[in-house]
């Protein structure tokens, strides 16, 4: 053991499930690894997406913690909370999905799906209003300076007691 955690990033779909074999193995060692898996876009979970999966529901019983951040001022805790919990007590793997919305910048999201410039009907102007409100809470609060100082990692030491002394 080194002390130090393990970080593995692949793409979503099967990119994910080809971890699962390392990341049993490494629930099995004791091992703290964190793996960062891409997702489909939040608003396209469950619609049919390109390699959407619950990947979620995949790891919940091989890893300490599974999390999918939903906006990205929310990265930077979740990273950091999911490193100390692989980090802790029994070390383990711990699992972050990133919907590929959160990781593109600002433009390029609302490009995609900002709705349309000239939105016809109701309809159309209550779903543009939508996707707009959508793209302002997935982004609000994403410039905001975020704590970067390490966090306290939790390592249970034996009492005499345990040890038979």
């Amino acid at each position: 053991p080194t002390g130090r955690i393990g970080v593995a990033a692949v793409t979503a779909g099967p990119g994910v499930t080809n971890t699962v074999t390392a990341i049993k193995n490494a629930q099995m060692a004791e091992s703290p690894l964190l793996l960062i898996g891409g997702a489909a876009a939040t608003l396209q979970k469950g619609r049919g997406a390109l390699q959407d999966i619950d990947q979620l529901s995949l790891f919940k019983t091989l890893c300490k913690t599974c999390v999918s951040v939903r906006a990205v001022r929310d990265i930077v805790p979740a990273l950091r909370q999911a490193i100390v919990t692989a980090q802790s007590g029994t070390p383990g793997p711990v699992f972050v999905e990133l919907p590929i919305d959160v990781l593109y910048p600002f433009h390029v999201v609302e490009k995609e799906i900002g709705g349309t410039k000239s939105a016809r009907g109701l309809r159309g102007k209550m779903v543009r209003w939508y996707l707009q409100n959508y793209i302002r809470n997935l982004f609000a609060g994403a410039w905001e300076p975020r704590d970067m100082s390490p966090l306290p990692v939790q390592v249970p030491l034996a009492t005499e007691d345990e040890v038979g002394f």
